[in-house]
């Protein structure tokens, strides 16, 4: 059985995906005038594949997610902690950066709903009731 961190895990980072899907609902018009705008900048001459490229990007981040999440919480991989970890410690340098550069995007500041949902996640992976569960799992192997 999952202890509590497990479970308050589970449901902070499938939360924040969820929280991320509708924050890409609310703002895919925006995303895409600016990524069609970016692309006309460029000059490059690629047709109409913004809208592919955005649901596949978000597809993509998805099922490397929930992979993610069932390596940790499924099959209980402790080192797998490290790399959410490092990912959601990249993210917040991503967001510093974008602050100092002084062009933050609604989308961005709402990403940082589904970010600090993410955080706390991952914060429940490193109390003491998880750290037994994975050793816990480490013994039986």
């Amino acid at each position: 059985m999952k202890p509590p961190s497990i479970k308050k895990f589970d449901y902070l980072y499938l939360g924040s995906i969820v929280v991320g899907l509708i924050i890409f609902a609310l703002t895919y018009q925006t995303a895409m005038e600016a990524a069609q705008a970016e692309i006309a900048a460029s000059g490059t001459e690629i047709g109409d594949v913004g809208p592919g490229l955005l649901i596949g990007g978000l597809a993509f981040g998805i099922a490397v997610n929930l992979a993610l999440w069932f390596l940790v919480s499924g099959l209980r991989i402790e080192f797998v902690k490290w790399i959410l970890a490092i990912f959601a410690a990249w993210g917040v340098v991503s967001v510093l950066i974008g602050l100092t550069s002084g062009e933050m995007l609604l989308s961005q500041l709402l990403g940082l709903i589904p970010m600090a949902m993410s955080i706390a996640a991952i914060y429940f992976l490193f109390q003491p009731d998880a750290k037994a569960w994975f050793a816990e799992r480490r013994r039986s192997d």
